[in-house]
Protein backbone atom coordinates (compact mmCIF):
# COMPACT_ATOMS: atom_id res chain seq x y z
CA UNK A 1 0.00 0.00 0.00
CA UNK A 2 1.35 3.92 -0.87
CA UNK A 3 1.52 6.20 1.26
CA UNK A 4 0.02 9.40 1.14
CA UNK A 5 3.32 10.98 0.41
CA UNK A 6 3.66 8.26 -2.54
CA UNK A 7 -0.23 8.52 -3.41
CA UNK A 8 0.52 12.47 -4.11
CA UNK A 9 3.81 12.61 -5.68
CA UNK A 10 2.02 9.46 -7.99
CA UNK A 11 -0.84 12.19 -8.48
CA UNK A 12 1.67 15.06 -9.72
CA UNK A 13 4.00 12.75 -11.65
CA UNK A 14 0.54 11.64 -13.16
CA UNK A 15 -0.67 15.27 -13.64
CA UNK A 16 2.78 16.62 -15.03
CA UNK A 17 2.89 13.84 -17.70
CA UNK A 18 -0.88 15.10 -18.80
CA UNK A 19 0.74 18.79 -19.52
CA UNK A 20 2.94 17.45 -21.02
CA UNK A 21 1.07 15.32 -23.61
CA UNK A 22 -1.39 18.39 -23.89
CA UNK A 23 1.22 20.54 -24.87
CA UNK A 24 2.60 17.96 -27.48
CA UNK A 25 -0.82 17.94 -29.14
CA UNK A 26 -1.95 21.96 -28.71
CA UNK A 27 1.25 22.18 -31.04
CA UNK A 28 -0.45 19.67 -33.59
CA UNK A 29 -1.82 21.24 -36.69
CA UNK A 30 -5.42 19.33 -37.29
CA UNK A 31 -3.61 18.15 -40.25
CA UNK A 32 -1.36 16.75 -38.23
CA UNK A 33 -4.12 15.11 -35.74
CA UNK A 34 -6.54 14.05 -38.87
CA UNK A 35 -3.27 12.11 -40.33
CA UNK A 36 -2.71 10.04 -36.70
CA UNK A 37 -6.48 9.30 -36.67
CA UNK A 38 -6.16 8.16 -40.25
CA UNK A 39 -3.19 6.06 -39.97
CA UNK A 40 -3.77 4.78 -36.60
CA UNK A 41 -7.33 4.18 -36.85
CA UNK A 42 -7.28 3.07 -32.82
CA UNK A 43 -10.52 1.63 -31.69
CA UNK A 44 -12.23 0.71 -28.21
CA UNK A 45 -12.66 -2.99 -27.16
CA UNK A 46 -16.49 -2.14 -27.88
CA UNK A 47 -15.54 -1.37 -31.53
CA UNK A 48 -15.48 2.48 -31.27
CA UNK A 49 -13.28 4.54 -33.20
CA UNK A 50 -11.56 6.97 -30.37
CA UNK A 51 -11.36 10.60 -31.07
CA UNK A 52 -8.56 11.72 -33.28
CA UNK A 53 -7.34 13.71 -29.67
CA UNK A 54 -7.18 10.08 -27.52
CA UNK A 55 -5.51 8.50 -30.83
CA UNK A 56 -2.90 11.29 -30.50
CA UNK A 57 -2.80 11.12 -27.02
CA UNK A 58 -1.63 7.09 -27.11
CA UNK A 59 0.59 7.76 -29.68
CA UNK A 60 2.78 11.13 -27.89
CA UNK A 61 2.93 8.37 -24.75
CA UNK A 62 3.91 5.48 -26.58
CA UNK A 63 5.86 3.77 -29.29
CA UNK A 64 3.32 1.07 -29.15
CA UNK A 65 1.37 0.51 -32.59
CA UNK A 66 -2.06 0.50 -30.84
CA UNK A 67 -5.05 -0.92 -32.41
CA UNK A 68 -7.52 -2.05 -30.29
CA UNK A 69 -7.50 -0.18 -26.25
CA UNK A 70 -9.66 -1.18 -23.23
CA UNK A 71 -9.59 -0.90 -19.53
CA UNK A 72 -8.47 -3.66 -17.09
CA UNK A 73 -12.14 -4.77 -16.62
CA UNK A 74 -13.09 -3.89 -20.01
CA UNK A 75 -10.19 -6.67 -20.92
CA UNK A 76 -11.69 -8.94 -18.55
CA UNK A 77 -15.19 -9.06 -19.21
CA UNK A 78 -13.89 -9.72 -23.25
CA UNK A 79 -11.48 -13.13 -21.71
CA UNK A 80 -8.15 -11.51 -21.70
CA UNK A 81 -6.02 -9.96 -18.60
CA UNK A 82 -3.48 -7.37 -18.73
CA UNK A 83 -0.26 -9.09 -18.28
CA UNK A 84 1.40 -8.62 -14.99
CA UNK A 85 3.94 -5.36 -14.94
CA UNK A 86 2.15 -3.76 -18.35
CA UNK A 87 1.73 -0.12 -17.75
CA UNK A 88 -1.37 1.22 -18.90
CA UNK A 89 -1.62 4.98 -21.50
CA UNK A 90 -3.77 7.53 -20.37
CA UNK A 91 -6.97 8.89 -22.55
CA UNK A 92 -9.63 11.70 -21.63
CA UNK A 93 -13.25 10.24 -21.20
CA UNK A 94 -16.37 12.78 -21.56
CA UNK A 95 -18.85 12.48 -18.16
CA UNK A 96 -22.40 14.07 -18.78
CA UNK A 97 -24.05 15.90 -15.83
CA UNK A 98 -27.37 16.46 -16.05
CA UNK A 99 -28.82 19.40 -14.09
CA UNK A 100 -32.44 17.90 -14.08
CA UNK A 101 -32.23 14.24 -12.69
CA UNK A 102 -35.25 13.66 -14.56
CA UNK A 103 -34.52 11.21 -17.18
CA UNK A 104 -37.47 12.39 -19.54
CA UNK A 105 -36.58 15.74 -19.86
CA UNK A 106 -33.80 16.84 -22.02
CA UNK A 107 -31.91 19.76 -21.62
CA UNK A 108 -29.04 20.89 -23.10
CA UNK A 109 -28.04 22.25 -19.89
CA UNK A 110 -25.68 19.37 -19.33
CA UNK A 111 -22.25 19.90 -18.68
CA UNK A 112 -19.71 17.92 -20.37
CA UNK A 113 -16.47 17.03 -17.85
CA UNK A 114 -13.30 15.33 -18.87
CA UNK A 115 -11.04 12.63 -16.90
CA UNK A 116 -9.01 10.66 -17.60
CA UNK A 117 -8.78 6.85 -18.03
CA UNK A 118 -6.30 4.39 -18.36
CA UNK A 119 -6.40 2.04 -21.19
CA UNK A 120 -4.20 -1.19 -22.48
CA UNK A 121 -3.55 -2.21 -26.09
CA UNK A 122 -4.57 -5.41 -26.83
CA UNK A 123 -0.73 -6.58 -27.41
CA UNK A 124 -0.32 -6.19 -23.64
CA UNK A 125 -3.01 -8.79 -22.79
CA UNK A 126 -3.22 -12.11 -23.12
CA UNK A 127 -6.03 -14.49 -22.75
CA UNK A 128 -7.67 -15.81 -19.80
CA UNK A 129 -6.50 -19.51 -18.94
CA UNK A 130 -9.38 -21.60 -18.31
CA UNK A 131 -8.49 -22.51 -14.54
CA UNK A 132 -7.95 -18.29 -13.86
CA UNK A 133 -11.42 -17.99 -15.27
CA UNK A 134 -13.10 -20.37 -13.17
Amino acid sequence: MLSEKQKQQKRQEKKEKIIRLRKTLSEMTEEQRQAVADKFGIVTVEGHLLTPHNQCFLVAQSEINFTIVGGFQQWKKTGRIVRKGEHGFLIFVPSKTKQDENPKMISDDEDVHFFTATVFDISQTEVIAKSEAA
